[in-house]
């Protein structure tokens, strides 16, 4: 065996006898404390139980499910994504109603309805561009919404998930568009709620 060899053994060999660093956390810095978090159930449960109950409704938006896609259809055939827009919940709805029945909102978590309503503008914005640029300025034929993936009952409001939109294209072909992600439903009222991006 060459000393070179004997010496890459010999560093290995020290290497795995050597304890090993465990991983460092914040938790283990001088003068860290936790933060109490009362209502860290609400992360398990998905919402919070001690929302207020909010009487402001959703404006605009669809009367059932049906009537909501027959409207993307057609603004998706104007290439409209100011109609497009129309049909999503609104900045103040987002706050008002929405925010503070999310785990999120939590004051443990410090994040503001701010910090979600900028991330949640930007994907519905987003996903409306993009939902122009691959289906806009053709006639579809709203025909169902697929059974939803899951439903979310908050105290005000509740959310579709895991949407699929089946169209008939102008071609007769009929498409599944899954870019719309979710609906919220309040008292009778549809809008978009999130979109891929």
């Amino acid at each position: 065996m060459s000393k070179r060899t004997a010496a890459i053994l010999a560093s290995l060999l020290v290497a795995c006898m050597a304890p090993q660093a465990s991983g460092v956390s914040v938790k283990d810095s001088p003068g860290y404390y936790s933060i109490p978090d009362p209502e860290s159930a609400s992360v398990k449960l998905g919402r919070r139980t001690n929302a207020p109950v909010v009487h402001k409704p959703f404006q605009g938006g669809a009367t059932n499910m049906n009537d909501l896609g027959r409207a993307i259809c057609r603004a998706l055939h104007r290439s409209a994504s100011d109609s497009l827009m129309a049909l999503c919940v609104t900045q103040d709805e987002f706050k008002d109603i929405l925010w503070r029945e999310f785990p999120q909102s939590r004051p443990a978590t410090g994040l503001t309805w701010e910090d979600g309503w900028t991330f949640l503008y930007a994907r519905l914005r987003s996903g409306g561009l993009h939902a122009i640029r691959d289906y806009g300025g053709h006639p579809y034929q709203f025909l169902r919404f697929e059974p939803v993936d899951s439903t979310g009952a908050y105290k005000n409001f509740k959310l579709l998930s895991g949407l699929t939109m089946v169209v008939k294209d102008d071609q007769g072909q009929v498409q599944k568009w899954r870019w719309l992600r979710a609906v919220a439903e309040r008292k009778g009222r549809y809008k978009i709620y999130s979109t891929e991006d």
